[in-house]
């Protein structure tokens, strides 16, 4: 038989375990009421935002690339830097609405190879270089600069026509183009005409 004190114990360890239900039960309708206090328009935020991002299928990316290089399509290519700070191109063409394919060396030089030769089958490797550092205005101006130490012509669009404070070229090979649009700064322009372009 229990003796008192036991009993009121295990009275007291009931009643503590009543108030700790009712204060999560309200907690959970207040935060419920603070959740849906300004949505007044039937709009749930929280179905519409994905918790954890996919991981990015390079691989299907890349094949669709050498159907469209099969098909011999005209490419019109930018490159980017995605939301996860790779490094990427953005490749659009009349048959194919535009689509990322995340970087590296091995896909960079098939890629020149389809622009300049027409080359569809290249061996290279879907995975993707690692994220880089550095915002995306730099990572573009450096790709930029990359193309004209190799020699590569850009064709200017002339300084009177531009807007918003941008500097925009494009490459053109035999099968595509890539479009550049890059920070106008007074030390890119010297660093342009330095290397003889014409802007």
């Amino acid at each position: 038989m229990m003796s008192v004190t036991a009993v009121q114990i295990l009275q007291t360890l009931i009643s503590i375990s009543k108030i700790f239900k009712i204060m999560e039960k309200n907690f959970v309708a207040a935060n419920e009421a603070a959740n849906h206090a300004d949505n007044t328009y039937g709009l749930n935020l929280n179905s519409a935002v994905a918790k954890v991002a996919a991981p990015y299928d390079n691989e299907a990316a890349c094949a669709e690339l050498v159907k469209d290089m099969k098909r011999g399509d005209n490419l019109s290519i930018k490159f980017t830097k995605d939301s996860d700070n790779y490094p990427s191109l953005w490749v659009e063409s009349k048959n194919v609405a535009g689509y990322k394919v995340r970087l590296n060396q091995s896909i960079l030089s098939w890629v020149m190879a389809y622009l300049e030769d027409g080359v569809a089958e290249c061996q290279y490797n879907p995975e993707p270089m690692a994220p880089i550092e550095g915002d995306s205005e730099t990572y573009k101006e450096n790709i930029l600069k990359l193309f004209i130490n190799a020699g590569k012509k850009i064709q200017w669009t002339p300084l009177f026509r531009e807007r918003n404070g941008k500097l925009s070229g494009a490459y053109l090979g035999k099968h595509g183009k890539v479009f550049f649009y890059v920070k106008h700064t007074d030390e890119l322009i010297d660093w342009l005409r330095e290397r003889k372009q014409a802007i």
